[in-house]
């Protein structure tokens, strides 16, 4: 079903930059927006957190290792 959202998403994308109709790049945005969040490869990390749990995100820079949490 991929494939079809793609070919739908691009055929929208032309008709709504040739001027057609302002739908048709809706439609095409819409479509992006639908295939991007059918990917999930921006998952890094999932977990279901239980009461009282707490998971923290940080940065540290390149080239060092995170201070341990005191």
């Amino acid at each position: 079903m991929g494939t079809v959202l793609q070919y739908l998403q691009v055929r929208a994308l032309g008709l709504g930059l040739r001027g057609r109709h302002t739908a048709w790049f809706v439609v095409a945005a819409a479509l992006w927006l639908m295939n991007r969040a059918r990917r999930g490869e921006d998952v890094v990390y999932r977990t279901e957190l239980k009461a009282g749990e707490r998971l923290v995100i940080g940065t540290h820079p390149p080239g060092t290792t995170p201070a341990a949490d005191a």
